[in-house]
């Protein structure tokens, strides 16, 4: 996986996604066509995608236009199916890491929008959070 500092693209094993991609193209393109379609809302519509080994997130789109992209990289825990805090806690450690490598210090901020690494306490989880900005 690679975030484009310059364009907010994020390329993956299996494709890539852009921040101006319009849903149609999301769902034509290499990673739309194996998302499933967990939730529409309203204008909301959430795709869960596997673009590649270790890698799974969530792409909302806002009617056409994509709003953020939740990423979880995953842990050997994950295949015991044994939640905890510490589990969570740990990914959110191997994110971190991962973001210094690839973009720096934080803040994430580009004139494409955010990127976060977030432990989420009440949702139990812990994700990059790609938002583009409108």
């Amino acid at each position: 996986m690679k975030i484009g500092v310059f364009d907010g693209a994020i390329s993956f094993a299996g494709g890539e996604i852009k921040p101006h991609m319009d849903r149609a193209r999301f769902l034509d393109s290499a990673i739309g066509r194996m998302a499933q379609e967990r939730l529409v809302n309203d204008n909301w519509f959430h795709y869960h995608i596997n673009p590649e080994d270790g890698i799974a997130g969530t792409v909302l789109y806002r009617g056409d236009s994509i709003d953020r992209i939740f990423l979880t990289m995953r842990l050997p825990s994950d295949n015991l199916k044994e939640w905890s805090v510490e589990h969570e806690l740990e990914r959110k450690a191997i994110h971190d890491i991962w973001l210094r490598e690839e973009l720096g210090q934080p803040p994430y901020a580009f004139s494409w929008g955010t990127v976060t690494s977030d432990y989420d306490a009440r949702g139990g989880s812990s994700e990059i959070i790609v938002v583009y900005e409108r």
